[in-house]
């Protein structure tokens, strides 16, 4: 036989092995990629998916391999290849476009990531990754119904997926439907996702729907978590102050002011919650110091004023309310008040023109008639102090203190068959001093 011969008996023979190895060889690279994408080394895995692919070209497996190597590397176009790739060879697999649509989404392709996704659900309409994700791209469109409907798939495949519950309460809130928004944080929270984010979310849908003792819940555990921020106390002490629990608001106040003594809202709310618990010393204080801010603050200044009243300060009180009434001249409770004090210091014609300018300007200011009634009375112009009584009880016919001052200045006048009459409606309403007028003036002149 002929010397060339062996040589192409050898080739043919290797050719045929190699061929019939090929399969052996092309798993061998697979697994070695394998091993290589495990142990987080990318590089080596796309070498050894790529050496796959040359011995077997139609295995998906190995495109999509290489493909996630490509993803972890960063680079997208190449994955993207590679996933097209698995896809045609491979079109019912609901994965291969999860893993396409993601890789997508990381090149903010979203509309393509879009596409992906929805296409993996209707390979599989239970495919809850799918869901998911595409819920968070509804999200970033604002197309917070799909959102809900997605998340509620997601859901109802896995009832423990705290994430789900936590971005379809965030939908809710969006959609303005807060309890359900606020039932949704809840159940994150109860499956474990105790994170600052959902209680931040809770508190402020638990706000919205006016459930402060639920809000204050949260800020406890908000402040618990964060270590104490500054505006997480002034915010509890918001919400103790709106439900009038003023035991709480004020030391909440308090430790903000400690960080941040120039905090003017939680001056101006301490210097309120003061003066509900009768400390008005400190509630003047307060208002002192966000007068040195706002020396023009009309507000502030009658609440000051009003302070002063109560400390029995009355040339300080009509200070500050006649400044109010300078910065704000529409406002009639700063006429009012304005009155009282004149009143107290025995101004009483100053106190009849403060009362007036306060109903001109608010024509049912009922107390403002009641009080230049009173003050009529103690000058003796009781016909005048009637047609105040009058006007307060057009207001409000229940007014138990005008029937009694009425009666007081009708039998001043002798008119007491119609003063003993105002002087039981007065008791009717509840204002029992009436009875002694009764028995004084009354029986006698049945």
């Amino acid at each position: 036989m002929k010397k060339w011969i062996f040589p192409i008996i050898f080739l043919i023979v290797a050719i045929i092995a190699f061929y019939i190895l090929r399969p052996k060889f092309a798993e061998m690279s697979y697994k070695q990629a394998e091993e290589y994408y495990d142990s987080s080394r990318f590089e080596l895995a796309v070498e050894k998916y790529s050496r796959a692919i040359r011995y077997d070209d139609e295995q998906a497996g190995f495109y999509a391999g290489r493909a996630m190597s490509y993803d972890s590397l960063e680079n997208y176009n190449n994955a993207i290849d590679d996933y097209t790739r698995a896809i045609e060879l491979d079109s019912a697999s609901p994965h291969l476009h999860l893993y396409r649509g993601l890789t997508y989404s990381e090149m903010e392709k979203q509309d393509k990531a879009y596409d992906d996704f929805s296409q993996a659900i209707q390979l599989d309409s239970d495919f809850q990754p799918a869901y998911y994700n595409r819920a968070l791209i509804e999200y970033d469109r604002e197309n917070y119904d799909k959102v809900v409907s997605d998340l509620s798939e997601v859901i109802r495949l896995d009832s423990t997926f705290a994430d789900a519950y936590f971005k379809r309460g965030a939908a809710y809130r969006a959609l303005d439907e807060k309890e359900q928004s606020v039932d949704d944080y809840s159940k994150a929270l109860e499956l474990g996702m105790e994170n600052k984010s959902v209680y931040e979310q809770r508190v402020q849908a638990r706000s919205e729907l006016s459930d402060y003792e639920g809000a204050i819940e949260d800020y406890t555990r908000l402040i618990e978590i964060s270590g104490g921020e500054t505006q997480l106390y002034y915010q509890r002490g918001y919400l103790y102050f709106l439900i009038e629990e003023y035991d709480g608001a004020i030391p909440d106040f308090t430790n903000v002011l400690d960080k941040e003594d120039d905090h003017r809202d939680a001056l101006y709310y301490r210097g309120h919650a003061y003066a509900q618990t009768n400390q008005y010393r400190e509630s003047a204080e307060d208002f002192s110091k966000v007068l040195q801010m706002e020396p023009e603050n009309a507000k502030v200044l009658l609440n000051r004023g009003l302070a002063k009243m109560h400390m029995g300060d009355f040339q300080q009180a009509k200070q500050d309310l006649k400044n109010a009434t300078r910065h704000a001249p529409e406002n009639e409770k700063a006429y009012y008040l304005l009155g009282l004090s004149f009143a107290n210091m025995g101004e009483h014609n100053e106190a009849i023109s403060a009362y007036s300018q306060a109903a001109e300007i608010d024509s049912s200011y009922k107390e403002a008639y009641y009080y230049r009634g009173v003050t009529q009375g103690v000058l003796n112009n009781h016909h005048d102090a009637i047609e105040d009584y009058d006007r307060a009880l057009e207001i409000d016919t229940t007014y138990a203190e005008a029937y009694y001052n009425r009666g007081v200045s009708k039998i001043n006048l002798n008119k007491f068959p119609e003063g003993c009459d105002d002087f039981k409606k007065a008791l009717e309403y509840g204002y029992q001093e009436a009875q002694e007028m009764i028995d004084t003036y009354c029986e006698r002149h049945k």
